[in-house]
C-alpha cells in the first residue's frame, strides 16, 4: 500500500489570505500541522498540495525547507489537484488533511488509518458528523474513489471541497463515520478567520509555557477549559463547514 497524506495549502485563502503563512511562535500554521503530521510512526508520504500561483512558490519554499514532497495543481480545482498529486506519487491511499489545522492530533490520523485498514470502506472520515473539534478533521480514501470522483459530472462545490461527492453518494462508494465517545465539536482549533489565529496564539503560548511535547485533542480541551478567555476571542467566529 503506497500511502500519501496530501495537505492541500495556498495563499488565495478567500476568509484569511495566507492564513497558513501566519506564524505561532517561530513556525508558520503550515509548518506545525506537517510537524504534527510527522509524529504518526507508520511508513507515508507528505505532499503539500499548492497551486501553481507565483504567490504559492512561498508553500513550495515551506515543503522543502520540511523535507515534503510537494505537487503544484489547479487552485480551483482542489479535486483535480487531488488527483494528479496522487497520480504523481501513485498514491494506493490517500489521507486529506487541511493546513489550517495546526495542533491536528497525530491519534485521530491513526484511529482514521486503522478503521480504513480493515479494508471495508472506500472513504473513512470524521466530518459527515462531526463530533470533533474544528482543526481535528481526517479523510481517508483510496486511489479508485478519487479517480472515480474526478471523472464525475461533479459540480463547483465538490471539486472545490474534494470529498462532498464522495460521501453524498453512500450507493456508490463504501462509507464510515468516526466519532468521539463525548461531542467536543464546540471547541476550535482550526485557523479559518482571524479570530481563531488569535485564540491559536494564546493556545501555542501556553503549549510552550509548560513546554508540552505531545499535542493531543484531550490536551487542547484542558487548556481552553483552563484559561476561559481563549473560548471568548473566537466564540462568535461563525461555524463553518469543514470539507
Amino acid at each position: 500500500m503506497t500511502l500519501g497524506i496530501i495537505v492541500q495549502a495556498r495563499c488565495g485563502s478567500t476568509r484569511l489570505p495566507s492564513k497558513v503563512l501566519l506564524k505561532l511562535g517561530d513556525k508558520t500554521i503550515l509548518e506545525h500541522t506537517i510537524k504534527q503530521i510527522k509524529k504518526l510512526k507508520f511508513n507515508k508520504k507528505i505532499i503539500i498540495a499548492t497551486t501553481t500561483k507565483s504567490q504559492d512558490k512561498k508553500i513550495v519554499n515551506i515543503a522543502k525547507k520540511n523535507k515534503c514532497n510537494y505537487f503544484c495543481g489547479s487552485e480551483k480545482n482542489v479535486l483535480n489537484r487531488y488527483y494528479e498529486a496522487a497520480k504523481k506519487f501513485k498514491l494506493k491511499t490517500i489521507i486529506r488533511i487541511c493546513s489550517d489545522s495546526p495542533f491536528i492530533d497525530p491519534s485521530i490520523i491513526k484511529r482514521a488509518f486503522k478503521i480504513y485498514q480493515k479494508k471495508k470502506y472506500d472513504y473513512v472520515s470524521n466530518i459527515i458528523y462531526p463530533t470533533y473539534p474544528a482543526g481535528m478533521s481526517v479523510e481517508i480514501f483510496n486511489f479508485t474513489c478519487l479517480k472515480k470522483t474526478n471523472e464525475s459530472k461533479t459540480d463547483f462545490i465538490e471539486r472545490e471541497h474534494v470529498t462532498p461527492f464522495i460521501y453524498r453518494n453512500p450507493k456508490i462508494f463504501r462509507i464510515k463515520n468516526f466519532f468521539t465517545i463525548k461531542n467536543i465539536s464546540k471547541y476550535r482549533f482550526s485557523v479559518d478567520y482571524w479570530e481563531d489565529y488569535l485564540a491559536c496564539i494564546e493556545i501555542h503560548k501556553v503549549i510552550t509555557k509548560i513546554g508540552f511535547t505531545k499535542i493531543s485533542v484531550s490536551t487542547l480541551t484542558k487548556i481552553v477549559d483552563k484559561n476561559p478567555f481563549i473560548k471568548e476571542i473566537n466564540k462568535k467566529v461563525e461555524s463553518v463547514l469543514r470539507y
